[in-house]
């Protein structure tokens, strides 16, 4: 394989990654298995995720990405190379990459990032805003005039932005996204029911009974787990209103930090919205009503971008096609010298 390049989406819950011509190349979780003692890695991916909460002894499972800053680079460096070997092979030809990050990131999170990137086997690395990327892959383009509203709900953040062409009019990041609602869970079956749940279960009753708004018809699913004081097996019932009272002060915060986007935003540009409407991605816009709840707050119509969990690596990939243009704005590749690592 010659000249190719990359788009990938660095999540916190999932690493996917793009080609442009030939799409989605790899979604896996964005997991590494590895010893304790020496951090060699195991696994990555699927079976690390998997592995999470079954542990053998002197093996750990972490989540190097969290809320798009790397927490361990050794195993990120890790982890990502083991990925881009996946889907690139041996070859002696390094890719271009177009990564994505929240809008909030600190240019010392981006040059950390840039330079992971590059360590595990990048030449070179462009970073762009999550919410650009997404408006790419939703098919709109965010280079034209015009007011662009997204809202990306991801694994570790939520990021808002207005997006006008080709520059932020407005952006928020917010540290309340998918994993934050798995975590909920699991509090509050521990709190409501007196039963331990693992996260993998939490993962499963929020997306088989979470909401965003109050479901027209009940939904009921059993939660297994072990009891508090005991430990013991148990089951238990859980219906959607459960969760949504669960959920309700998180996504409440998400909708008024929206609202307040909202508000500060100039007349033309809510004009433009409004035509449009707001556009949401990442995995954590498929929970049921979550169009419902933001065109309720913001009285425009709001729509679910399809294939919502790839939206973002979709769109680092029709970036890599637009890097003339986007070079005018500011988006420039960075190489092994421009970050200055080893």
């Amino acid at each position: 394989m010659f000249g190719f390049d990359l788009g990938i989406d660095l999540g916190t819950s999932s690493l996917v990654i793009a080609m442009p011509g030939r799409g989605i190349v790899l979604n896996e979780p964005s997991y590494i298995a590895y010893m304790e003692d020496s951090e060699k890695m195991l696994y990555a991916g699927k079976r690390a995720y998997f592995l999470q909460g079954r542990e053998p002894q002197g093996v750990r499972v972490a989540q190097p990405l969290k809320d798009g800053v790397i927490g361990s680079y050794r195993l990120t460096e890790k982890m990502l190379s083991f990925f881009l070997g996946k889907v690139i092979g041996k070859t002696i030809f390094r890719p271009r990459v177009v990564a994505c990050v929240p809008s909030g990131t600190t240019d010392v999170e981006k040059r950390t990032i840039v330079s992971v990137l590059i360590n595990a086997g990048a030449r070179s690395v462009c970073l762009i805003e999550e919410p650009l990327a997404a408006a790419f892959g939703s098919n709109t383009d965010p280079l034209q005039p015009g007011g662009i509203f997204v809202i990306d709900v991801g694994g570790g953040t939520t990021d808002l932005a207005v997006v006008s062409g080709g520059s932020m009019a407005q952006t928020e990041t917010i540290k309340i996204a998918g994993t934050d609602f798995d975590e909920e869970i699991v509090k509050y079956m521990r709190t409501r029911f007196g039963m331990n749940v693992g996260i993998r279960m939490a993962e499963d009753i929020k997306k088989n009974v979470g909401c965003a708004v109050p479901r027209v018809e009940r939904v009921v699913m059993t939660a297994k787990g072990s009891d508090v004081k005991t430990g013991l097996p148990r089951e238990e019932e859980v219906n959607d209103l459960d969760i949504y009272d669960c959920l309700f002060p998180l996504l409440e915060t998400i909708r008024e930090k929206a609202v307040a986007m909202f508000e500060r935003t100039s007349p033309q540009l809510v004009a433009d919205i409004s035509r449009s409407g707001v556009i949401l991605a990442g995995g954590g816009a498929l929970m049921y009503g979550m169009d419902k709840m933001f065109s309720e707050a913001l009285g425009v119509e709001a729509h679910v971008a399809d294939e919502a969990q790839e939206c973002v690596a979709k769109g680092t990939g029709i970036a890599l096609t637009k890097m003339n243009v986007l070079d005018g704005y500011g988006y420039r590749f960075k190489t092994k010298e421009d970050v200055r690592i080893r």
